[in-house]
């Protein structure tokens, strides 16, 4: 996180139980930095109280061991509790008290400072501070590993500043200064080689700390030279946390050039292909990469058609490299729509590429630009992973910056995810009004609207997309499907068409062929009820026989056969397959299938499916299980008769004993106390579940590998209750008045 400690307009709490010394550190803080917001307390439980009641950004504490609230509690609330996560704790001990450091770092402590000091110390070390601030760009998690990792040394602990390295290198990949700071851990430790290794890898990574490797080289090796080669660095630290790449490139140079690259940054599992049959024939039999690295130009499968059949086949978390000269500017719109993480242009030059490349990786694991949160957003719905792209839209829609129709388009496309139809409409209709026809607007819209049924209004959108972007091969099976709908015969083969002109082995025009056809065939059919009454028993038995997999894929293939007009067909089959679900143990699916029943009104089964919904929401509040009570056939009656009889789609009162009523277990407490209960706890876990490593200095990210010390145990009891209050109307708050 980046910090705003340095900020004037800081709020600063400064504590210690002498008032002069009070004085002296907040004369010292304004006169290093011109702060403007300055208070002060005489303890850590009065600091405790105005934090109840008003906003501090900045603590700086003594360890007050003998007091009933003493430091490291202060700690422990900071990182607990969300209202005071943005709270950063500095800490001012004596050298008897160092044993807590370890401690505190891991709870999340910005800084230490010793302790007893004069105004000249106090100024020195306040004023290197700042300047650690400034040599790590205000990053917090960087400053606080800085100060930690100087307590470390001290004491030689070596295995511990190895760990924290290499928590730092998976949380901010490809940081070369934190892989340099591996190397005398290694060498004490007893791996002198890879100590060697580490420092021809940094030599070779970044020219503009030569002059830093050869120090540390010569403190380690003083009759070695370190000289870096492609040779020595094999085997080396993977700075990048990335096991396996994809190349693919017909240019051999470029292909090596790239290689020679991931090696030297610890990616040893690279595999090169020169068109893109090769390389699909591989990505289709196999993981999802982690990095793929092309041309966009490429034979036999085009750059536009591999990236599009990658992202069709549900790979869309790997980042996509596009590394070539030949994009021309009517491809920027298809590269922004199939999720390019970054192009480069040829010839590739080393000392652009590799910190070009780390910020990418960098800002996939952790975005914080506009343009990759909203990407990465997008990306994760494509995949069906909407609970984690959750914490995304709320990132994008807390930050002032981004503007509103952005996050009204934001939360159209959520919206659309989560089956939430009429909500996705208004905000997409919202988000058209403040941004124009954006192809982004226009699919998520042209989507809402098919789910509505509205197939006119959805193809408009979709053909205006499509004429700013016209090589979207997804759309294009979207215009098929529309125009199929609709009954246009010849506008659902020219939208055919014009996406097997794309790509002609693409499996995703194969599917939309297959499913216009199906189409006009069971709209042939007079009495559809049938077909899928039949569709429906099959899957029906296969849940009775425990083979609930294929049983909600056949619930799931029923449902698309339904014509859009049949909402009591979908009622049904959508019920049942949340019956399905439940018993497979997928709630949170279940829960999905009986919202979108619960909004067909004229279905009988709309309340059944509110009232289900219900129960499984409190299962999943409080942990409940949730129990099917069967309804079986008679022995004596005939297949057929039980199918007629428990699955009939004409009686839906009957298709629902096909699987069951549901129930839930519970305590033996009344539901509005079991309700509180269940608030309660996850009012407890909230702050834990919802920060992340990184959000608070080296909190998550170290953990001492040493047995704790024995004083530790009496200063972690006992913390203290926080009890926020309204803020107090002071006559004067944070006049820089020290007390």
């Amino acid at each position: 996180m980046v910090s705003n400690l340095t900020s004037a307009q800081c709020r600063i709490l400064v504590v210690d139980p002498s008032g002069p010394v009070r004085q002296l550190m907040s004369d010292t803080l304004r006169k290093v930095r011109n702060f403007e917001s300055i208070e002060s307390r005489s303890s850590i439980n009065d600091a405790l109280e105005y934090l109840e009641a008003d906003v501090a950004d900045w603590l700086l504490l003594p360890l007050s061991a003998d007091q009933p609230v003493n430091a490291l509690h202060i700690l422990k609330l900071c990182t607990e509790t969300p209202s005071l996560r943005h709270t950063r704790v500095s800490l001012f001990v004596n050298e008897e008290e160092y044993f807590v450091l370890p401690k505190a770092f891991e709870l999340g402590c910005l800084s230490y400072h010793t302790k007893p000091f004069t105004k000249d110390t106090l100024t020195s070390d306040l004023t290197e501070l700042f300047t650690v601030f400034d040599s790590h760009q205000a990053n917090e998690t960087l400053i606080s590993a800085h100060y930690l990792r100087q307590h470390l040394t001290k004491n030689k602990d070596y295995a511990a500043i190895a760990e924290l390295q290499k928590a730092l290198l998976t949380l901010i990949p490809g940081d070369i200064k934190t892989l340099l700071h591996l190397a005398e851990p290694q060498f004490h430790l007893g791996n002198p080689e890879m100590a060697r290794k580490t420092l021809r890898q940094v030599k070779l990574l970044d020219d503009n700390l030569k002059e830093q490797v050869d120090q540390v080289a010569k403190s380690l090796f003083p009759d070695e030279s370190l000289d870096p080669s492609a040779e020595d660095i094999t085997g080396t630290i993977n700075i990048i946390d990335t096991d396996n790449a994809i190349i693919i490139d017909p240019d051999e140079a470029s292909a090596t050039a790239v290689e020679e690259v991931l090696k030297s940054l610890g990616c040893a599992n690279i595999k090169r292909f020169s068109d893109g049959q090769s390389a699909w024939d591989y990505l289709e039999k196999n993981p999802e990469p982690e990095l793929i690295f092309m041309e966009w130009r490429i034979p036999k499968v085009s750059g536009p058609s591999i990236i599009q059949r990658i992202r069709l086949h549900g790979f869309y978390s790997v980042p996509i490299f596009i590394i070539s000269s030949l994009i021309k500017t009517e491809d920027t719109p298809l590269l922004k729509e199939i999720g390019i993480a970054n192009t480069m242009e040829k010839p590739l030059v080393r000392e652009r590429f590799i910190p070009t490349l780390l910020h990418t990786i960098r800002q996939e694991r952790r975005p914080t630009e506009h343009a990759v949160l909203e990407r990465k957003f997008h990306m994760l719905l494509n995949g069906d992973q909407i609970s984690e792209a959750e914490p995304l839209r709320l990132q994008i829609l807390n930050d002032k910056s981004i503007p509103t129709g952005r996050k009204r388009l934001i939360e159209a496309a959520f919206s659309l995810a989560k089956k939430d139809y009429d909500s996705a409409r208004e905000s997409a209709f919202d988000a058209l009004k403040l941004l124009g026809e954006q192809i982004e607007v226009l699919n998520v819209l042209g989507k809402t609207l098919m789910r509505l049924n509205n197939f006119e209004a959805a193809l408009k959108c979709f053909k205006k997309a499509q004429d700013l972007s016209p090589n979207n091969i997804e759309r294009l099976c979207l215009i098929a499907e529309s125009e199929s709908e609709l009954g246009n015969e010849k506008g659902t083969a020219d939208a055919l068409a014009q996406a097997s002109a794309v790509d002609s082995g693409s499996a995703a025009v194969a599917q939309a062929a297959v499913k216009a056809a199906a189409k006009k065939i069971m709209s042939s059919f007079e009495n559809i009820k049938n077909i899928v009454s039949y569709m429906n028993n099959m899957a029906v038995s296969l849940a009775r026989s425990e083979k609930y997999e294929e049983s909600i894929e056949l619930y799931n293939k029923t449902a698309e056969s339904i014509p859009e007009d049949r909402k009591d067909l979908q009622a049904i089959v959508g019920y049942n397959t949340a019956l399905a679900k439940i018993r497979s143990g997928d709630l949170k699916g279940a829960l999905v299938n009986l919202e979108i029943v619960e909004k067909i009104k004229d279905s009988k089964l709309s309340e059944k499916s509110t009232l289900l919904a219900e129960k499984l929401r409190l299962a999943t509040e409080t942990g409940a299980k949730v129990k099917l009570r069967s309804s079986k056939p008679k022995e004596d009656a005939s297949p057929q008769a039980a199918a007629d009889k428990n699955a009939s789609v004409q009686n839906p009162d009957g298709q629902q004993s096909a699987h069951s009523t549901a129930t839930t277990e519970t305590p033996a407490v009344s539901k509005t106390e079991f309700k509180l209960r269940a608030e309660n706890q996850a009012k407890q876990m909230l702050a834990m579940v919802d920060v992340k490593r990184g959000d608070v200095c080296c909190f998550m990210i170290y953990s001492s590998p040493n047995p704790p010390n024995s004083g530790l145990a009496p200063l972690l009891e006992k913390v203290p209750v926080y009890k926020p209050r309204d803020t107090i109307t002071r006559k004067k708050s944070f006049t820089g008045t020290a007390r």
